[in-house]
Order: structure tokens, then C-alpha cells, then sequence
């Protein structure tokens, strides 16, 4: 459950422009100068600054469910060892 929640705050929102993607080094860019003045015009320009506080936003809601679990989970063993010890 926590692998999937993780997978699923780490996925963006923003998807990668194929042209402009550099995953792969066997798979260029045609014509480099064209993508070039695309970036330079500001042609599909994103909020950069959006993006990176949206992922700073996910990775705190990641780590809040993760540490209220972890606290759930103590205190549901306190509670249990307690009354473990009343028997």
C-alpha cells in the first residue's frame, strides 16, 4: 500500500515533451536548431516554480500518511500490550 501511495505522489502531472525528452541517447532530436528556438520563445513554457511546489506539496502529504500510520500503528500496540497486561 505504501509502495503504491509513493508511485502514485511521484508520478507528474506535467507530461514531457517528446522532442525535447533526453532519456534515451540512441533516439535524437531531428532538428536540433528548431527545438532550440521553441525553448528560446517560450513556446509551451511551464510554471516551473508551480511544478516544484506542487511536488513539495505531495512529498509532505506523502511523509504526514506515512508518520500517521506509523503512529497509529504504536499506539494501537500500547493500547493492546495494556490490555494484554490487564489479563
Amino acid at each position: 500500500m505504501l509502495h503504491y501511495l509513493r508511485s502514485r505522489l511521484r508520478r507528474s502531472p506535467i507530461r514531457e515533451d517528446a522532442m525535447l525528452r533526453n532519456e534515451d541517447e540512441h533516439d535524437g532530436v531531428k532538428n536540433v536548431q528548431f527545438v532550440s528556438f521553441l525553448q528560446q520563445s517560450g513556446f509551451r513554457k511551464r510554471a516551473l516554480d508551480r511544478h516544484g511546489k506542487t511536488k513539495r506539496v505531495k512529498k509532505m502529504i506523502a511523509l504526514t500518511a506515512i508518520w500517521s500510520f506509523l503512529i497509529a500503528c504504536a499506539w494501537i500496540a500500547f493500547e493492546s500490550a495494556e490490555a494484554l497486561e490487564l489479563f
